[in-house]
C-alpha cells in the first residue's frame, strides 16, 4: 500500500527549505520532520531522478545504495518534539549533478508508506569569476555562483597567483563579492567558510599568468588500477620553465619529484608533453597513495608556483553488501556492488556467483537482486567492474 501525503495525509511528513543550493564539494543537509503518530520500521532518502536504476519504477530505492552516493551519504533521525521526529539527509563531497529532487520515505510495521508531497529541490554550483569592468588598467571583478547560496558566507577570499591576496566581508558587498585591481595576474576565490574549494583561475591582462589548471579536484579509482590526472598550465612570456615536477602535498613538507620517492618507483608517467600539457600517470595505485597531489613547475628566474589546491585522490576496493543484512530463507535479497568512494563515469558492473557470471549481461548500475536465495548462497557472490585500465 502507497500512501502519499498529498492523498490525505500532508500533515504527516512536511520539508524545509523546499529550495537548496549548495557549493560543489561542500556537504548540504535536507530535513524533514513527520508525526510521531508514523511509527517507521525502515525510513531512506530517495531521488526519482535515479528511478531508471530503481528494480520498479513506481517503487523509490534508497538513495544511499546507489553507486553514484557512495559513502557520501548519511541518515540522522532525531526528535524535534514530543510530537514530531525529524530526518536529516546529508550530502558530502557535492557535485553539479546532485542537483535534483530529494524525498524522504518512511515504511511502518504494517507496510504503510510515507513520502513526503513535494520534494526537496537542491542546485549545486561552482564558484565563477566575471569580470564586471575594465577601464583604465583597472578591473573589477566578482565571485559568483549560479544560484543564491543557502549558506551565505561571510567573507570571500581572493588568490593572486594562488596566493591569499584580499577578503571581502559578505554583509559589506551583500549578495555579490567584489574585487578591484590594477595588477595583472591570474585570480581565483573562495568562500570564507570553504577556503580549498576556489573558483577556476582568471587572467587578468589579456596574455599568459601562472596558472595550473586540474580538470578534476577528486579522484576516486580502484586499487591496483591506474589513474589520470589531466592538467595544463600557463606562465607569462618571454619566461622559460627550467624545472617541473608532481609532488605529494603534505603540510609543513618541503615538495619532493614525486618520481624519485621510492613508494612511486617505476610507476609514475607524463603522458603530457610537459610544454602545457602536465597530465600525470599512477599505475598500479594503493591504499597509500591515497592523498592530495600538486603539481610545480620553476622558471628561469628561480620563481617556483604550484597549482593549489591539488587533486585529491581516493583509492578503494570493492566490497558486497546485502540488503536486508540478515536474510530469511526465500526472502527476496540486494546486494550492492559498494565502493568507499565515487567511482567516476556509471561504471559497469559484473557479477559472479562461485567464480560463475550470475547472468549474462553486464549492468551498469551496482545492484544484484535475488529471488528465495538462501544466506549461504549471498555470501557465495561478488562483483568487479568492467572497462578499469589495469596496466
Amino acid at each position: 500500500m502507497w500512501t502519499q501525503c498529498s492523498l490525505g495525509q500532508s500533515d504527516k511528513v512536511s520539508c524545509s527549505p523546499q529550495t537548496i543550493c549548495a557549493l560543489r564539494e561542500s556537504a548540504v543537509d535536507l530535513e524533514c520532520s513527520y508525526s510521531n503518530t508514523i511509527k517507521p520500521q525502515q525510513s531512506f532518502w530517495f531521488s526519482s531522478k535515479l528511478k531508471a536504476k530503481w528494480r520498479k519504477e513506481e517503487d523509490p530505492e534508497d538513495l544511499a545504495l546507489d553507486s553514484d552516493y557512495a559513502r557520501r551519504v548519511i541518515y540522522k533521525t532525531s526528535s524535534s518534539s514530543s510530537i514530531t521526529s525529524t530526518s536529516t539527509l546529508t550530502i558530502r563531497d557535492l557535485r553539479e549533478r546532485d542537483s535534483g529532487e530529494y524525498q524522504l520515505m518512511i515504511i511502518t510495521e504494517s507496510g504503510e508508506k510515507y513520502s513526503s508531497s513535494t520534494a526537496i529541490t537542491l542546485t549545486v554550483s561552482d564558484l565563477q569569476i566575471k569580470m564586471i569592468s575594465d577601464t583604465d588598467r583597472k578591473w573589477t571583478l566578482n565571485c559568483s555562483t549560479s544560484c543564491s547560496l543557502s549558506s551565505k558566507p561571510l567573507y570571500y577570499y581572493w588568490y593572486n597567483n594562488g596566493q591569499n591576496s584580499h577578503s571581502t566581508n559578505y554583509r559589506l558587498w551583500s549578495l555579490i563579492s567584489l574585487y578591484q585591481t590594477d595588477t595583472p595576474s591570474s585570480y581565483s576565490c573562495s568562500a570564507g567558510w570553504t577556503p580549498d574549494i576556489r573558483s577556476s583561475s582568471v587572467c587578468v591582462s589579456g596574455e599568459n599568468c601562472w596558472s595550473v589548471i586540474y580538470s578534476e579536484r577528486r579522484v576516486c579509482v580502484l586499487e591496483d588500477s591506474s589513474v589520470d590526472f589531466p592538467c595544463i598550465y600557463s606562465y607569462p612570456s618571454g619566461q622559460r620553465v627550467t624545472e617541473s615536477y608532481w609532488f605529494y602535498f603534505q603540510p609543513g613538507v618541503n615538495p619532493n619529484d614525486l618520481s624519485k620517492k621510492e613508494q612511486f618507483a617505476g610507476r609514475v608517467e607524463f603522458p603530457g608533453d610537459k610544454e602545457r600539457n602536465c597530465t600525470l600517470r599512477i599505475r598500479n595505485v594503493t591504499k597509500r597513495d591515497s592523498g592530495e597531489y600538486r603539481y610545480r613547475f620553476l622558471n628561469n628566474e628561480g620563481r617556483g608556483f604550484s597549482g593549489s589546491p591539488g587533486v585529491i585522490l581516493s583509492v578503494t576496493d570493492l566490497q558486497v553488501k546485502m540488503s536486508p543484512s540478515s536474510p530469511s530463507e526465500g526472502q527476496t535479497v540486494t546486494l550492492t556492488c559498494s565502493s568507499t568512494c565515487t567511482l567516476p563515469n556509471n561504471p559497469t558492473y559484473f557479477w559472479y556467483k562461485n567464480g560463475q557470471p550470475v547472468t549474462n549481461k553486464p549492468t551498469r548500475y551496482n545492484k544484484l537482486y535475488l529471488e528465495s536465495t538462501s544466506p549461504e548462497d549471498v555470501f557465495q557472490c561478488s562483483c568487479t567492474l568492467g572497462g578499469i585500465n589495469f596496466l
